[in-house]
């Protein structure tokens, strides 16, 4: 447990940022939930999972984290298991079978496969530490994450799923895989993603779209159904024929390029067309909110729209803690969990705004000086996943809030109203504390 020597090698510089960013949370929610049905309830909860999370930030802390690269494959197996059981006995909320409703307590367990993938990945890349940079470790690591993402998916959590895959090319990278495997990586995960950010693109109906204007132009387009097969058809028959001009040529060209590319690209488009068809309405109208948020100001693009009211009348310094108006008078939905960021930008300005995207930044880099000074590499990568998730959660809901990138519904970590997510990441902090403690051998 925790030794006299343990305890002073705390990361106070952790602590004091991830606290700061609890506390501006806290006031964030306090002012958001004023009006909603059941607010003594929700603070109630809230504070019980700030105090759940505490104890679990001094559990995560008080372990050799060492523990957890022991029992790896078990964690993993558990990450399975519960997003398996949630499929077949969870509760629905906002269209997710996500949940475990106990009679006292619900709980969210992706959010425990969140901190789970990262250990179990982080096992795994250590044990190939010397093939690191063969295809294989990136195969199988995309193999481990894209398990669990495939259960989530199957939720349907698109915003969710997507999450995993920032941590798992900052892993890979921060493990030192070959910068080509991270390419190809890379271009398969953003074909997959993109191509259902087209095909809803290509099924808007725009009525009031004008010639010149990029509604009209692809309202022009036909549709995606028999152009994907037209696609796939035209990549590998070009592959080929690229081929055969560059040996013509005598160029010498690597042949893996010319298998390695068009597959990345089919297989991408077949994981798009999978993906495409997980999602749901709703989901769907908010990538049109996204792509075209003309198109329904009162619908699909509400929530955001409302959003950047609130940010932008916060001006430099804002409105004042509990003055704000587009969150407490009820204008602004979802206001005290995944627009909780807009709250803040409204009641505390740019200067608070800025303020707490600071602490987040200090928070990062914490974790990032905590996988620099790790005494063994299974540490540094679990230091480096956490400061990847952090980081991408942060740009994903403040993107959100700004209407730069489409709404996920992913909770601003330490922030965002949900006991589940608070809980969680702070045992996570906790395990990144240890890590950090541990930087030199002691007994």
């Amino acid at each position: 447990m925790l030794g006299a020597q343990t305890k002073n090698r705390m990361d106070w510089g952790l602590v004091a940022s991830a606290s700061c960013i609890i506390i501006i949370g806290t006031i964030a929610i306090l002012s958001a939930a004023s009006h909603i049905p059941g607010y003594h309830g929700v603070l109630q909860r809230h504070f019980l999972a700030m105090t759940l999370g505490i104890l679990l930030f001094l559990f995560g802390f008080g372990f050799n984290y060492q523990i957890f690269q022991d029992q790896s494959k078990a964690i993993y197996a558990l990450t399975i298991a519960l997003m398996g059981v949630v499929l077949l006995f969870g509760s629905v909320r906002r269209g997710h079978r996500a949940w475990f409703e106990l009679s006292f307590i619900s709980f969210q367990p992706m959010e425990v496969a969140r901190i789970g993938v990262i250990l179990a990945l982080a096992s795994f890349l250590d044990r190939r530490g010397r093939r690191i940079t063969e295809l294989s470790t990136v195969g199988g690591a995309l193999a481990l994450v894209g398990a669990v993402m495939v259960l989530i998916l199957m939720q349907p959590d698109f915003a969710s799923a997507l999450t995993f895959f920032p941590v798992l090319v900052g892993m890979l990278f921060c493990a030192g895989a070959s910068l080509e495997h991270l390419a190809v990586l890379v271009g398969y995960g953003s074909i997959a993603i993109a191509f259902p950010l087209a095909y809803v693109l290509c099924q808007v109906h725009y009525p009031d779209a004008a010639p010149g204007t990029l509604p009209y132009a692809v309202m022009q387009m036909p549709r995606m159904g028999w152009m994907t097969a037209l696609v796939l058809s035209g990549i590998a028959a070009a592959s080929g024929l690229v081929w055969r001009f560059a040996v013509m040529m005598r160029a010498r060209p690597r042949a893996g390029y010319f298998v390695v590319v068009p597959l990345v690209l089919i297989v991408g488009l077949l994981s798009g067309i999978l993906v495409n068809r997980q999602l749901k309405g709703y989901q769907r109208n908010r990538f049109v909110a996204f792509l075209a948020p003309e198109t329904d100001i009162q619908g699909a693009s509400y929530n955001v729209h409302q959003s950047v009211i609130a940010i932008g009348s916060g001006g430099l310094w804002g409105k004042g803690l509990f003055s704000g108006t587009q969150g407490r008078l009820g204008f602004l939905p979802e206001r005290h969990t995944d627009f909780v960021f807009a709250v803040i930008g409204e009641e505390m300005g740019f200067v608070g705004a800025m303020g707490l995207v600071g602490l987040y930044m200090m928070l990062i880099w914490r974790l990032i000086t905590a996988a620099r000074l790790s005494r063994d590499r299974y540490g540094s990568l679990v230091s480096c996943g956490l400061a990847s998730m952090f980081a991408f959660h942060l740009v994903l809901n403040a993107g959100m809030c700004l209407g730069v990138v489409p709404v996920a519904g992913v909770p601003l970590p330490l922030v965002s109203y949900g006991g589940s997510s608070l809980s969680v990441t702070m045992w996570a902090l906790g395990i990144a504390a240890n890590i950090y403690s541990h930087r030199y051998s002691f007994a």
